[in-house]
C-alpha cells in the first residue's frame, strides 16, 4: 500500500533537479507514465515512486503502480508538480539509480562487431537525449560522452531519450582522446562528423567502430579530430540562407543511419 510522502524524502527528490545532487546520490528522476513503463520493461534500478492521490483513480496509473516492487508514496498534485519542471507530470514520477559503466570496463563488454557513439561537447540536453534515442533505435552498442557534453541524466535529457537510457551501456569520459587511443589499440575504426570530411555517400564504415559527434558551434575538439581515421561530412545546398549548419541531432541521426542502420 502507498504511504504519505515525507518531507525529508520530498526534499531529497527535489534536490535531484540539480546535477551535483544527482551525482552525489547517484539518482535521477523519471517524469512520465511512458518513461516509467519503459523503465519497468527494462528492469531499470528504480528507487521509489511518488503518485498524486487523485491519480490513483486513473486505471493507467494504478496499473503502473501495481507493477512496482519499490516504495510508493502519495502526495497532493501541487506538491508533485513542484518536484518537476514538466507542465503536466501525468500524476506520477519515480526516482531511479543512474547506470554508468566505467570507461576502462566498457571495451571489454563490446564485441568485434560493436558500434559506439561518442558525444564530444554536445551541450544541448534535448540534442543529447535525442541522440541517445537514435543510437538505441538503430542498434548502437554503447554511448560515451565527453566532459563538455550535457549530463546524461539531467531531466531534459531523460525526457528526450524516452527510456533509451536502459537500452544500452553509457559511460562518461574525462579524456575522449585517450579513450579513442584505447579503442584504436584494440583494432577499432574511428570516425567523426566534420565539414571537411569525406561525403557520407562515399563512406564505407568498418567494425568495430566509433562515431564522434561534436558541438554545432565548435565541431569536434582538436584532441578528437586528430585521432580520427576518417572524418565524414553531410553536404547541403551551398549558400542557402538560414541554413549555415545542421542541427547535431538531425545530422547525427543521418550519420548513425549511414553507419549502422542502412
Amino acid at each position: 500500500m502507498p504511504s504519505p510522502l515525507s518531507n525529508r524524502r520530498r526534499k531529497a527528490i527535489a534536490n535531484l533537479t540539480r546535477r551535483r545532487h544527482r551525482r552525489r546520490d547517484n539518482q535521477t528522476i523519471i517524469e512520465s507514465r511512458r518513461a516509467l513503463d519503459a523503465a519497468l520493461d527494462a528492469d531499470a534500478p528504480l528507487v521509489d515512486c511518488v503518485v498524486a492521490e487523485t491519480a490513483l483513480d486513473d486505471p493507467e496509473v494504478q496499473s503502473l503502480v501495481d507493477r512496482l516492487s519499490v516504495p510508493v508514496y502519495t502526495t497532493d498534485a501541487g506538491t508533485l508538480s513542484a518536484l518537476t519542471d514538466v507542465p503536466s507530470p501525468q500524476g506520477l514520477l519515480a526516482t531511479v539509480e543512474r547506470r554508468l559503466v566505467s570507461p576502462d570496463a566498457l571495451p571489454d563488454r563490446l564485441n568485434a562487431e560493436a558500434t559506439l557513439l561518442l558525444l564530444d561537447g554536445v551541450q544541448d540536453p534535448g540534442n543529447v537525449g535525442t541522440l541517445l534515442r537514435t543510437a538505441a533505435w538503430f542498434g548502437a552498442d554503447a554511448v560515451a560522452t565527453g566532459p563538455n557534453t550535457a549530463g546524461l541524466y539531467g531531466p531534459k535529457v531523460m525526457r528526450a531519450a524516452a527510456g533509451s537510457h536502459w537500452a544500452l551501456p553509457l559511460t562518461r569520459l574525462e579524456s575522449p582522446g585517450l579513450f579513442l587511443d584505447q579503442l584504436r589499440r584494440t583494432g577499432w575504426h574511428l570516425y567523426g562528423a566534420d565539414l571537411q570530411g569525406v561525403s557520407a555517400q562515399a563512406w564505407t564504415p568498418s567494425r568495430p567502430s566509433a562515431l564522434v559527434l561534436g558541438s554545432e558551434a565548435h565541431g569536434l575538439s582538436p584532441a578528437v579530430l586528430d585521432r580520427l581515421d576518417t572524418p565524414v561530412s553531410l553536404s547541403g545546398i551551398p549558400h542557402r540562407p538560414a541554413a549555415e549548419s545542421l542541427n547535431v541531432a538531425v545530422a547525427g541521426g543521418i550519420l548513425v543511419y549511414e553507419w549502422i542502420g542502412a
